[in-house]
């Protein structure tokens, strides 16, 4: 009877070693956002725009960027921000993964035309 006990609580502890490595997985996953991703061929990045009834619409965003390689990238509204975004607390920079650049300061690529 004593070991079913014993059993019992090595189970649960296994358990909840278990979900709190889940969750630290969850928790960098987010450090690394994946960005999205335009190569040549692919349809215009959409972004968003002010709709004169108050809500947001869809607009073609077409970066001043080289068209004849790919580009990580991040939108916002109708600008793009290029690169692979780190998504964290400025106090938590130093913890961006190799690669990534924190979102504040990534990049703003003008639109075409602009």
């Amino acid at each position: 009877m004593h070991n079913v006990g014993t059993l019992k609580k090595l189970i649960a502890g296994g358990l909840l070693s278990a979900g709190a490595v889940a969750s630290l997985g969850l928790a960098t996953g987010t450090a690394d956002a994946a960005p999205f991703h335009w190569c040549p061929g692919d349809p215009p990045i959409m972004g968003a725009a002010p709709d004169p009834s108050g809500g947001m619409k869809p607009v073609p965003i077409h970066p001043a960027w080289d068209t004849s390689v790919c580009h990580d990238y991040g939108t916002t509204g109708d600008h793009v921000k290029e690169g692979k975004a780190c998504v964290l607390p400025q106090f938590q920079w130093f913890q961006c993964p190799p690669g990534t650049t924190p979102w504040p300061t990534m990049p703003i690529i003008p639109n075409q035309g602009e």
